[in-house]
């Protein structure tokens, strides 16, 4: 799969872009808010692994995507959409971009092609996206992708032994 916006190609992961991934999946404060990372190297071999992995199976229901500048051919980070399972009409959205090309709307970008692809080809009734309520970036990207905020979940996250709330966004297909 190969999905273009415009400064953007959204494409499957390959085995040599462990070195780039790494490169950001091992910064500590770049997964402060996530329950994974900093990654060692394994780590993030085993991630790409399973990425590519992922986009082998048959049917298809989870996609991992690294995102690249298409100006540069530059991996610049990553993206997902995965159905809840094989069946579900409900997907997960999210995305991973490196600090040094965060706050440039790229994560908003990716984001938006992948709610435009999960709509359209894959028929989703339902995309959702959770972050750490600490983290106002990545809520402000579902915002303005006008992902809604539809609760908080109490407790569900594990960070370095604290337990910690997440904030849910959802969006639905726009009517016809």
């Amino acid at each position: 799969m190969e999905i273009q916006s415009e400064r953007l190609i959204l494409r499957e992961y390959v085995k040599e872009d462990w070195e780039t991934v790494h490169l950001y999946g091992s910064i500590p404060e770049f997964s402060q808010y996530e329950m994974w990372g900093p990654n060692t190297e394994e780590d993030t071999k085993n991630f790409i692994a399973d990425a590519m992995i992922k986009a082998s199976i048959s049917p298809r229901f989870e996609y991992e995507l690294a995102v690249c500048l298409k100006e540069k051919n530059l991996q610049i980070g990553g993206c997902g959409i995965r159905r809840d399972s094989e069946s579900s009409y409900v997907a997960n959205l999210g995305w991973a971009i490196h600090p040094q090309f965060q706050n440039k709307g790229f994560a908003t970008e990716a984001a938006a092609a992948l709610i435009q692809v999960g709509f359209q080809q894959l028929n989703l009734a339902v995309i959702y996206a959770t972050c750490d309520t600490r983290n106002i970036a990545s809520f402000k990207v579902m915002e303005k992708l006008g992902m809604q905020r539809v609760g908080k979940l109490q407790g569900n996250r594990r960070i370095e032994g604290k337990i910690l709330d997440s904030y849910r966004y959802e969006i639905l297909p726009k009517s016809e």
